[in-house]
Protein backbone atom coordinates (compact mmCIF):
# COMPACT_ATOMS: atom_id res chain seq x y z
CA UNK A 1 0.00 0.00 0.00
CA UNK A 2 1.28 3.79 -0.94
CA UNK A 3 1.99 6.17 1.65
CA UNK A 4 -1.28 7.94 0.08
CA UNK A 5 -3.26 5.15 0.30
CA UNK A 6 -2.45 4.55 3.89
CA UNK A 7 -3.10 8.17 4.31
CA UNK A 8 -6.42 7.98 2.94
CA UNK A 9 -7.57 5.04 4.78
CA UNK A 10 -6.52 6.69 8.02
CA UNK A 11 -9.18 9.46 7.38
CA UNK A 12 -11.71 7.12 6.29
CA UNK A 13 -11.36 5.58 9.59
CA UNK A 14 -11.05 8.67 11.22
CA UNK A 15 -14.78 9.71 9.64
CA UNK A 16 -16.07 6.36 10.68
CA UNK A 17 -15.28 7.04 14.21
CA UNK A 18 -16.79 10.30 14.15
CA UNK A 19 -20.09 9.21 12.36
CA UNK A 20 -19.79 6.31 15.20
CA UNK A 21 -19.59 8.53 17.91
CA UNK A 22 -16.30 6.25 18.79
CA UNK A 23 -14.08 9.00 20.82
CA UNK A 24 -11.48 6.47 21.83
CA UNK A 25 -10.92 5.51 18.47
CA UNK A 26 -11.18 8.98 16.55
CA UNK A 27 -8.34 9.74 19.60
CA UNK A 28 -5.80 7.52 18.19
CA UNK A 29 -6.20 9.48 14.92
CA UNK A 30 -5.59 12.92 16.95
CA UNK A 31 -2.14 14.27 17.84
CA UNK A 32 -2.04 15.96 21.23
CA UNK A 33 -1.29 18.72 19.92
CA UNK A 34 -4.08 18.86 17.18
CA UNK A 35 -5.43 22.22 16.33
CA UNK A 36 -8.95 21.25 14.65
CA UNK A 37 -10.50 24.71 13.74
CA UNK A 38 -13.85 25.00 12.63
CA UNK A 39 -15.21 26.42 9.42
CA UNK A 40 -17.06 29.30 12.68
CA UNK A 41 -13.70 30.34 13.35
CA UNK A 42 -13.75 28.35 16.63
CA UNK A 43 -10.54 26.40 17.53
CA UNK A 44 -10.30 23.25 19.72
CA UNK A 45 -7.95 21.12 21.21
CA UNK A 46 -7.71 17.33 21.19
CA UNK A 47 -9.26 17.72 24.99
CA UNK A 48 -11.65 19.93 23.86
CA UNK A 49 -12.81 18.62 20.57
CA UNK A 50 -12.85 14.95 22.16
CA UNK A 51 -15.37 16.16 24.97
CA UNK A 52 -17.47 17.99 22.71
CA UNK A 53 -18.00 14.62 20.51
CA UNK A 54 -18.19 12.66 24.06
CA UNK A 55 -21.01 15.39 25.22
CA UNK A 56 -23.47 14.02 22.17
CA UNK A 57 -24.07 18.13 21.56
CA UNK A 58 -22.45 17.70 17.94
CA UNK A 59 -23.43 14.15 16.05
CA UNK A 60 -22.33 13.33 12.33
CA UNK A 61 -24.51 11.47 10.52
CA UNK A 62 -22.42 11.04 7.63
CA UNK A 63 -18.94 12.58 6.27
CA UNK A 64 -18.18 12.37 2.73
CA UNK A 65 -15.05 13.34 1.36
CA UNK A 66 -14.01 14.24 -2.38
CA UNK A 67 -12.11 16.41 -4.66
CA UNK A 68 -8.71 15.48 -2.55
CA UNK A 69 -5.41 16.06 -3.06
CA UNK A 70 -2.24 15.44 -1.27
CA UNK A 71 0.92 17.03 -1.00
CA UNK A 72 3.94 15.32 0.82
CA UNK A 73 6.86 16.82 2.92
CA UNK A 74 8.94 13.96 4.37
CA UNK A 75 6.73 12.55 7.28
CA UNK A 76 4.08 15.38 6.55
CA UNK A 77 1.16 15.23 4.55
CA UNK A 78 -1.37 17.39 3.67
CA UNK A 79 -4.94 16.24 2.85
CA UNK A 80 -6.97 18.68 0.91
CA UNK A 81 -10.55 18.40 -0.39
CA UNK A 82 -14.10 19.29 0.38
CA UNK A 83 -16.05 17.47 3.07
CA UNK A 84 -19.91 16.78 2.63
CA UNK A 85 -22.09 15.71 5.99
CA UNK A 86 -25.41 15.40 7.66
CA UNK A 87 -24.60 16.81 11.48
CA UNK A 88 -26.99 17.80 14.58
CA UNK A 89 -25.06 20.52 16.76
CA UNK A 90 -27.38 21.33 19.44
CA UNK A 91 -30.65 19.60 18.32
CA UNK A 92 -30.50 21.74 14.92
CA UNK A 93 -29.89 19.60 11.82
CA UNK A 94 -27.62 21.00 9.27
CA UNK A 95 -25.43 19.89 5.77
CA UNK A 96 -22.31 20.51 5.56
CA UNK A 97 -20.00 21.44 2.44
CA UNK A 98 -16.84 22.48 3.39
CA UNK A 99 -13.42 22.89 1.75
CA UNK A 100 -11.31 21.75 4.39
CA UNK A 101 -6.92 21.32 4.78
CA UNK A 102 -5.32 19.19 6.98
CA UNK A 103 -1.88 17.92 8.17
CA UNK A 104 -0.95 14.89 8.96
CA UNK A 105 2.13 13.04 10.25
CA UNK A 106 3.17 9.54 9.55
CA UNK A 107 4.17 7.31 12.17
CA UNK A 108 5.49 3.96 11.99
CA UNK A 109 3.84 1.37 9.96
CA UNK A 110 1.26 3.37 8.39
CA UNK A 111 -0.04 4.97 11.53
CA UNK A 112 -0.88 8.64 10.88
CA UNK A 113 -2.18 11.61 13.49
CA UNK A 114 -4.03 14.38 12.48
CA UNK A 115 -2.29 18.14 13.70
CA UNK A 116 -4.32 20.14 12.65
CA UNK A 117 -7.73 21.04 10.41
CA UNK A 118 -9.29 23.92 8.75
CA UNK A 119 -12.32 24.07 7.13
CA UNK A 120 -14.73 27.14 5.41
CA UNK A 121 -18.07 26.50 4.46
CA UNK A 122 -18.63 26.70 0.43
CA UNK A 123 -22.34 26.55 0.57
Amino acid sequence: MSDVEALMNADTRRRVAMVSGDVVALGDYLADDLSWTHSSGKTDSKESFLAVMASGTTVYHSLDVRDTQVRIFGDIFVLEGVVFGDVTKDGLDKKLVNRFVTVWQKRERDLFQLHAWQSTGLG
